[in-house]
C-alpha cells in the first residue's frame, strides 16, 4: 500500500459503523481530484495505479484505494446495479472542493446556491 492512499483515508474519509454508503464512482472521483491537487500532471502510469480496481473488478484484483479501504473496514457492495462502498463517508475540505470544482451531480441531484454554502461549511468543520 502507498503512503498516498493513507493520506488520502486520513485526510478525506471517515470509516463508519452506521450503514454510510458512497459509490465507488464518487470515491474514485474524489481520489483522482484530490491526488490532480497534488501533482501538477500524472502520468498514464499514476492514474492506471489509482483507477486500477474500482471499475466492478472482482475483490481479488482491487486497485491499491479499495485494498486499502477494506484494510479500514470497509465493504463493497451492490444496491440496484450500483456499487458502493459501505461504512465510509466523504469529508474534508477537498470533499467541498470536489464538489463545487467538477461540477458534481451527486445522487442528491445538483445543489442550489445555499445548498453549496453549506457544503462548504459542513466539509471544512469536518
Amino acid at each position: 500500500m502507498t503512503q498516498h492512499t493513507e493520506e488520502f483515508i486520513q485526510e478525506c474519509i471517515t470509516v463508519t459503523a452506521d450503514g454510510s454508503l458512497v459509490s465507488v464512482d464518487e470515491a474514485e472521483g474524489l481520489y483522482l481530484h484530490w491526488r490532480s491537487l497534488r501533482t501538477a500532471s500524472a502520468d498514464t502510469t499514476d492514474i492506471a495505479d489509482i483507477t486500477d480496481g474500482l471499475d466492478g473488478a472482482a475483490s481479488d484484483d482491487d486497485g491499491p484505494l479499495l485494498r486499502a479501504l477494506r484494510g479500514h473496514g470497509v465493504e463493497r457492495v451492490d444496491h440496484d446495479g450500483v456499487e458502493y462502498l459501505e461504512g465510509l463517508v466523504l469529508t474534508g475540505p477537498v470533499v467541498a472542493d470536489f464538489f463545487l470544482s467538477c461540477d458534481f451531480a451527486g445522487a442528491w441531484g445538483r445543489p442550489d446556491a445555499w445548498e453549496l454554502a453549506l457544503i462548504r461549511d459542513l466539509a471544512s468543520a469536518s
